[in-house]
């Protein structure tokens, strides 16, 4: 369970990049003022999609650092009223670092504070034990670029053999779900292979397209 904590001031609509990752769970608090009003209607969605409580807290006073404030002192509400779960901030000011190091440190038990310039990142790098962290993590693996790039030639060398192989065909409309199909599965054996091709085109179209897959690759 996260408590999402959006400096919109500082992160824009960037801060809700991840919001695809939300959770029935999880909820939002989009921190706001009047320089700064808008946000981009998909991400928002987004949010109201996953089923996230979603709630807004909007500047009364301008003032320097004035809604960091805010931010930190909703960070004492929550725990102060019994939270257990993780108050994620959202933002690029490193000054929100002596909350994490207050709620770490300072107080028993000591509670987890996350900072991070998006909700993506704050889920990625957090200890929780989830599909959804796993997949952000591997999303954001760093890997050695001449190697993926070797995979992506061999992705468009193998797209166009079946390219040329199902031209002169009735599937040549096909070819975008047929690509799929094998990358998917490739190393899974042919069988897999076949009954992913049957699942996905029926047994009479996938039966041909499964032969013909197998000629070509």
């Amino acid at each position: 369970m996260f408590h999402f904590m959006i400096d919109l001031e500082n992160t824009r609509s960037k801060g809700l990049q991840g919001a695809e990752y939300l959770s029935p769970d999880d909820h939002v608090t989009v921190f706001y003022s009047e320089s700064c009003l808008k946000v981009e209607k998909g991400k928002l969605q987004q949010i109201i999609d996953a089923g996230s409580v979603l709630d807004i807290c909007r500047l009364q006073r301008n003032g320097k650092n004035a809604l960091d404030f805010y931010i930190t002192s909703k960070v004492g509400e929550l725990f102060g009223a019994g939270y257990q779960g993780i108050v994620a901030i959202v933002s690029g000011d490193k000054g929100y670092c002596a909350v994490q190091d207050y709620w770490a440190k300072c107080v028993k038990p000591a509670r987890t504070v996350i900072l991070q310039p998006n909700i993506e990142q704050c889920i990625g790098c957090s200890n929780e034990s989830s599909p959804r962290r796993g997949m952000i993590q591997e999303r954001l693996r760093e890997v050695n670029l001449e190697t993926q790039f070797g995979m992506y030639g061999e992705h468009l060398k193998m797209r166009q053999i079946l390219e040329d192989s199902f031209a002169d065909t009735a599937y040549r409309d096909l070819l975008g779900q047929i690509v799929s199909v094998v990358e998917r599965q490739k190393g899974c054996g042919r069988r897999v292979l076949y009954l992913d091709t049957i699942k996905r085109f029926g047994r009479k179209k996938g039966l041909e397209i499964y032969t013909k897959i197998k000629q070509t690759v």
